[in-house]
């Protein structure tokens, strides 16, 4: 979303407009990578983390994808550690990029239980591994149009509570939380403990600011539950012109966060 042609215009861009940091798109590794270490000595902005840009699932059906699955999040552990970026952001799976997915519980009760048992099993020693490398490894649920699995930040916390471990975490994404309709300040209230890092995008998954998408009620809940973490925008386009609009979205959520 940041404009410029090369990554170093990009990142002072996030710094013209306002941004305290920036969050690094893991599928796209390959064309920012190079250039983000070329820059390393002029960074204007922090490096937040890296979402996505990993292989696969943990909850393949296929024990060899899962171990891709882990061995590509260990790879990202250590480009956090590399450029001093403090997480990986992973939604379980998605539709999108894991056509064999498990669909029977198996001697589970659930299919939800089935895989819930499987990820726990993994995220241990993933986690230790984060934790080893000064990361956290943070667990994303996403609506129900892009992932059959963890659509709730109340589902993504029981199961981070469950692994009890300090290099876990979750995230609350303002999109898709408006999405499932759960009630986002009461959801946060109920998961804040577990809560280590949170998207914002407006309801059109345009940058915060335009639309009719409320975020006093999340803000005021995550303030009284003494979050200090990022806000990140994680939009998908954006409501007009990149010099005119992120700007103004960068001073919007300050304003509202201020007065939640």
């Amino acid at each position: 979303m940041l404009p410029g042609n090369r990554v170093a215009d990009q990142l002072a861009s996030a710094r013209r407009f306002s941004f305290a940091g920036v969050a690094l798109p893991g599928r796209f590794l390959d064309r920012w990578l190079n250039p983000l270490r070329e820059c390393r000595a002029d960074r204007p902005v922090a490096l937040a983390g890296i979402s996505l840009g990993f292989k696969g699932s943990l909850l393949s059906p296929h024990e060899s994808a899962r171990r891709e699955c882990r061995d590509s999040l260990l790879r990202l552990f250590d480009l956090c550690a590399e450029l001093k970026a403090g997480w990986v952001n992973m939604p379980p799976y998605l539709n999108q990029d894991n056509p064999e997915r498990i669909t029977n519980p198996g001697r589970f009760c659930s299919l939800e239980e089935r895989l819930d048992a499987l990820l726990l099993e993994q995220l241990p020693a993933l986690a230790d591994a984060a934790r080893d490398r000064g990361v956290i490894l943070l667990i994303e649920p996403v609506n129900r149009e892009e992932t059959e699995y963890l659509t709730s930040v109340d589902h993504a916390a029981r199961l981070v509570a469950k692994a009890n471990h300090p290099a876990l975490g979750c995230t609350a994404d303002f999109f898709h939380m408006q999405i499932e309709g759960h009630g986002m300040a009461e959801e946060i209230e109920r998961s804040a403990a577990f809560i280590r890092h949170v998207h914002v995008a407006s309801i059109t998954r345009v940058e915060p600011g335009p639309g009719p998408l409320d975020f006093n009620p999340g803000f005021r809940a995550l303030k009284a539950a003494g979050y200090a973490g990022w806000l990140e925008v994680e939009c998908r386009k954006l409501s007009g012109p990149p010099d005119e609009v992120l700007s103004k979205s960068a001073d919007y959520l300050r304003q509202t966060w201020r007065t939640a």
